[in-house]
């Protein structure tokens, strides 16, 4: 029996895009050695944010833990976070759905008068140019829904948005994502706000679920991503171009 001569090997190309998208999860880790302080889950007040009236619910980490005890990372007191990451996607895909789980502190270290409110959050995706300036993608504005507190404690809210826009990430053109709060307060008081990197679901000093603070992309592998692969022809990797010719139809 003769074997095939593996220089006349064909690969016919198979691009479904019906196959389902995968859901790629970043946490939204960062570095920092001051304004940094601890939360105490079992005695602070809990807030969801809530989207037409119903909790929302993705495929989140989480792992579980009995610690009564969260990190806090805030800019100051009396300062709103200002937050920056930068996502590089190392190959070209279309994003349907950009979800948004995040741990929002809240402590007010002193207080005479007034109310303190975390109100909004401040969600912007800018993809950076390559000479011709940068474009915002998604620029969003969600309210918390957290209630005020009005003397010194501390607060948790549960933070969920979700960008629906169908947006094409592309990997020689990283996307800013830039998370911003709006806080503020009337009378006389001092508040820090900040992100939560872990955070519980549940006050009580129990085994419980803890979340990281992370983006969650609906990704569907563009048609642009798998081109170059397919024009990659060689001696070992021929494509099979059975009824059509390697210009168009025939």
């Amino acid at each position: 029996m003769s074997l095939p001569n593996p220089t006349r090997l064909r690969i016919k190309p198979v691009y479904d895009v019906g196959y389902f998208g995968h859901d790629i999860h970043l946490p939204l880790t960062t570095s920092q050695t001051s304004n940094v302080q601890t939360l105490t889950p079992s005695t602070a007040s809990f807030h969801q944010t809530l989207h037409d009236s119903a909790m929302p619910i993705d495929g989140v980490m989480q792992f579980i833990s009995d610690s009564d005890k969260c990190q806090q990372l805030h800019a100051g007191n009396d300062t709103n976070i200002d937050m920056t990451w930068l996502i590089q996607p190392d190959m070209t895909f279309w994003s349907y759905k950009i979800a948004l789980t995040m741990g929002i502190g809240l402590k007010v270290s002193a207080h005479s008068s007034g109310n303190i409110n975390i109100n909004n959050v401040h969600l912007t995706l800018t993809e950076i140019g390559d000479g011709a300036g940068d474009t915002v993608i998604a620029d969003l504005t969600i309210p918390c829904g957290a209630s005020n507190l009005t003397g010194t404690g501390e607060q948790i809210t549960l933070f969920h948005a979700d960008i629906m826009n169908k947006i094409q990430f592309k990997n020689n053109k990283p996307i800013k994502m830039r998370i911003q709060t709006e806080a503020s307060k009337s009378g006389t008081a001092t508040f820090q706000v900040g992100m939560l990197p872990i955070y519980p679901t549940l006050a009580p000093a129990i085994p419980k679920v803890w979340l990281l603070s992370q983006v969650e992309i609906h990704a569907h592998g563009s048609l642009d991503h798998a081109f170059p692969i397919w024009r990659s022809e060689n001696n070992q990797e021929l494509m099979d171009y059975s009824g059509c010719g390697q210009d168009g139809c025939a």
